[in-house]
């Protein structure tokens, strides 16, 4: 059986994206990017026609448009991508299964230290006492992803 893989696109990373709209094209997967820009191949030089398992929510230009709009799709026997926190543990309660563009899969047990932390760095940030955030994506943080994303399709 397919499995259905959402993702949480405007934060993804591009070469994240790529990888899955592969997998999609091979038939693999069924493939929705939820999105408040339009971010699917067409909009690359590519065919929409070229993948047909793959859709492109745009979603409304809201704060947490695309987000509400994969709580309300996904299934629990779903994949969703994302790294905001506060979706993956609404999609946890859901039984659906959840992991970030680095590879990190979210479990009840992660998701409320995840959440903890997430909560402590909005709240240092207030303060003026932000960290600095890490926003490189390279080689190393691709290949995890993918392993996980490979263990996690199969599982």
């Amino acid at each position: 059986m397919k499995r259905r893989v959402f993702v949480d696109a405007d934060s993804c990373a591009k070469r994240v994206r790529s990888y899955l709209l592969s997998r999609a094209k091979k038939n693999q997967i069924d493939l929705t990017f939820a999105a408040n820009r339009d971010l699917s191949p067409a909009q690359n030089g590519g065919s929409p026609e070229e993948i047909p398992n793959f859709t492109m929510i745009v979603c409304p230009k809201e704060a947490q448009a695309a987000d509400n709009w994969i709580l309300q799709n996904a299934q629990p026997d779903d994949v969703v991508i994302t790294r905001d926190i506060p979706l993956a543990a609404a999609l946890l309660e859901k039984q659906v299964a959840v992991m970030n563009d680095f590879g990190k899969i979210f479990d009840k047990q992660n998701i409320a230290r995840a959440l903890k932390e997430r909560n402590l760095s909005l709240q240092m940030s207030a303060l003026g006492l932000g960290t600095k955030r890490r926003d490189s994506y390279g080689q190393k943080e691709f290949e995890k992803f993918a392993e996980s994303f490979n263990k996690k399709i199969q599982s």
